[in-house]
């Protein structure tokens, strides 16, 4: 890049899943992480140089809250949660809380939760948080962020790209 005359004084890349490790590049000098603010189930799939079975580093903290709107079938819950509310279905989403679910939404309004065990009876209306399959095309899908301390919503913060896709 230096012989092709480009200016070096930042050099610039990397990410999320390369942070720690990126200092040993010669020559540069920023480092573009962003995701680590929310993670995902992709990075999470990644794994990490402390934790190959799972990207540990950070906490997720980007969820969407779903409502189960079906509960009639044992092992089973469908929520209102499909593609249109996670846009990708692979990897999966995760319930936080229940380990042991399954969930894939399978359509693009409708998410289907399957389970051998729960943690509790779950009946229609009850809530599901869920941490999203990809942390980046999910945001601007909503209005609003909830930032919640302690289970208190503590700010609500308008997404300003919301629609602003082309």
């Amino acid at each position: 890049m230096k012989a092709a005359g480009l200016n070096l004084e930042i050099f610039s890349g990397g990410g999320t899943g390369t942070y720690d490790m990126m200092h040993k590049v010669k020559g540069f000098t920023d480092v573009q992480i962003g995701s680590y603010q929310f993670m995902d189930c992709q990075y999470l799939a990644i794994g990490g140089s402390k934790n190959e079975k799972e990207y540990d580093d950070f906490e997720p903290s980007l969820t969407v809250l779903s409502t189960i709107i079906n509960s009639n079938y044992p092992g089973r819950l469908v929520t209102d949660s499909g593609a249109k509310a996670l846009t990708l279905n692979q990897p999966t989403a995760r319930t936080i809380g229940e380990p042991g679910f399954k969930y894939n939404a399978g359509s693009d309004e409708y998410g289907v939760v399957t389970f051998d065990q729960a943690t509790k009876t779950y009946k229609v209306g009850d809530k599901l948080e869920l941490i999203v399959p990809h942390c980046d095309p999910v945001v601007n899908l909503y209005d609003v962020m909830y930032g919640i301390r302690n289970g208190k919503v503590e700010s609500i913060l308008p997404i300003l790209g919301r629609g602003k896709s082309q």
